[in-house]
């Protein structure tokens, strides 16, 4: 049974299209659903005073700045889209994470007891990894956690 589906969203209408999905089948096996987004937060590289060094890792002010408002924009996203599940009687929550997004979702299934990750593709033809998207691929490949990955169409 699937008692609690993590399903990964970017804010991207690729993305979303696994939402009619995952409604159906969340009211069908009474399921807990988690949306989940994941930021990243950009560092700035500082140079140091070390012949051949590439410089230090740092989150300047700016970045911090914009990764707090990125965090906020993320919340407001997952909110609406969580009460839009609610109306279609979904039993839903949601979080933000901030991480590398691949390691971050597998994670975030691990230490929440998350029985299936689910997310979607993006579609296209050719190399594997270029068809699930570089997330996608990450997580089917490293998951210890079924994932149930949905194409999106183009």
């Amino acid at each position: 049974m699937l008692e609690k589906i993590l399903v990964c969203l970017d804010g991207s209408n690729a993305a979303e299209q696994i939402l009619p999905y995952l409604v159906t089948e969340a009211r069908r096996l009474r399921s807990r659903v988690v949306l989940l987004r994941v930021i990243s937060l950009p560092e700035t590289m500082v140079a140091v005073n070390i012949p051949g060094s590439p410089g230090i890792p740092v989150r300047t002010e700016g970045t911090i700045q914009r990764a707090i408002t990125e965090e906020a924009e993320a919340n407001d996203y997952l909110k609406r889209t969580a009460e839009s599940l609610q109306k279609d009687g979904v039993d839903v929550d949601y979080a933000v994470v901030t991480g590398t997004a691949g390691e971050s979702i597998i994670s975030y299934a691990q230490n929440n007891s998350c029985t299936v990750i689910a997310i979607a593709t993006h579609g296209h033809g050719g190399f594997r990894r270029f068809a699930l998207g570089s997330t996608a691929d990450y997580v089917v490949h490293h998951s210890q956690i079924p994932v149930l990955t949905i194409r999106a169409s183009t």
